[in-house]
C-alpha cells in the first residue's frame, strides 16, 4: 500500500508539473525581455511549488517569524538542510530568492527547465570553476535587489544534526555587504527521506522558523569564523525551539545579531 500510495503522489508531482510548464514557459517568454533577474517566474515557481504541497495529506507547512524578512534590501537566506522538502518550505515564504542546487537537477525534465528558466543558479560539486560561476552569478543577483538562498551545510544531513557549515555562504555576505537571514527547518526529513522513493505513511507536520536578520556591516574576511560559529548557533537555537527543546523566553540574548556585531567590533 505504502509503494502504490508512493506511487500516486509521484505521479501527482509529474501530471502537476507537466500541466503548470507550459504556463510557466509562457510567463517565461513574455517576461523575459524586461525582467532580467526572472521574478515573474520565481512567482510562478512558487505556485507550483505550493501546488505540489497539496499532494499528500499527510503533509502540512508551518511558517514562523516571516515578518522578520526585511523587503527593503537583498538577503543571504541560509537554512538547515534535512530533506528534499526543504525548498517547498522555501517557496511558501512568498519572498523573491534564487537558490543554489545540483547541476544534475536541472537536467531532469520540465523540473530542470522550470529552474532553469527561474533563473536559480546551478553548481557541479567539487569542480572550482562551477564554484567560482555559482558564485559570481549569486553576487549578481545580489547587486540587482534578488536574495540568495543557500545551505550552508552542503547536502542534506543524515541523522538530522547540523553539519559544519562551509565557507560560501558567508564569504559571499561579507564580499557583497549583504546581511544573513537564517532560518531552520524540521521533519523535512520525514516528508521524502533520503535515498529512497517510497514516501512514509506517518503525517510529516514541517515547520520552518524565520530568525533576527544578522548584520555584516563592517565584517572583514578575519571575521568569517566567528560569523559561521555565530550563524551556525543561530540556526541551532531556531531549530531547538521549533522542536520545542527551548521556548522563546529561553532564548539568550548573544544569540541576537547586534550582539555579534559588537563582540566583532571589540
Amino acid at each position: 500500500m505504502q509503494a502504490i500510495r508512493s506511487l500516486s503522489i509521484w505521479l501527482g508531482v509529474v501530471v502537476v508539473t507537466g500541466v503548470m510548464y507550459p504556463i510557466g514557459l509562457l510567463v517565461h517568454l513574455i517576461a523575459l525581455p524586461f525582467d532580467p533577474t526572472r521574478k515573474a517566474q520565481h512567482w510562478y515557481s512558487c505556485r507550483w511549488g505550493r501546488a505540489l504541497t497539496k499532494l499528500n495529506s499527510n503533509w502540512s507547512f508551518t511558517l514562523e517569524g516571516t515578518e522578520r524578512i526585511p523587503k527593503d534590501r537583498p538577503l543571504i537566506l541560509i537554512s538547515n538542510h534535512t530533506g528534499m522538502a526543504d525548498i517547498l518550505m522555501a517557496f511558501c515564504l512568498d519572498h523573491q530568492f534564487k537558490w543554489i542546487a545540483k547541476e544534475i537537477i536541472f537536467k531532469v525534465p520540465m523540473l530542470g527547465w522550470f529552474m532553469s528558466h527561474s533563473g536559480y543558479i546551478r553548481l557541479r560539486r567539487g569542480n572550482r570553476d562551477s564554484i567560482v560561476k555559482c558564485m559570481e552569478r549569486a553576487r549578481w543577483y545580489l547587486d540587482h535587489g534578488i536574495s540568495v538562498l543557500l545551505f550552508p551545510e552542503g547536502t542534506r544531513t543524515e541523522d538530522g544534526e547540523l553539519r559544519p557549515f562551509k565557507r560560501g555562504a558567508f564569504r559571499l555576505a561579507i564580499d557583497s555587504g549583504c546581511d544573513i537571514l537564517p532560518m531552520a527547518m524540521i521533519n523535512t526529513e520525514d516528508a521524502l527521506p533520503k535515498n529512497t522513493w517510497l514516501v512514509p505513511e506517518k503525517r510529516s507536520d514541517m515547520k520552518l522558523l524565520v530568525g533576527e536578520v544578522i548584520p555584516t556591516k563592517g565584517l572583514t574576511l578575519k571575521d568569517l569564523p566567528s560569523l559561521i560559529e555565530h550563524s551556525r548557533a543561530v540556526i541551532q537555537t531556531l531549530k531547538d525551539q521549533l522542536a520545542g527543546k527551548l521556548e522563546p523566553s529561553e532564548v539568550s540574548e548573544p544569540d541576537r545579531a547586534t550582539d555579534f556585531n559588537d563582540s566583532v567590533a571589540v
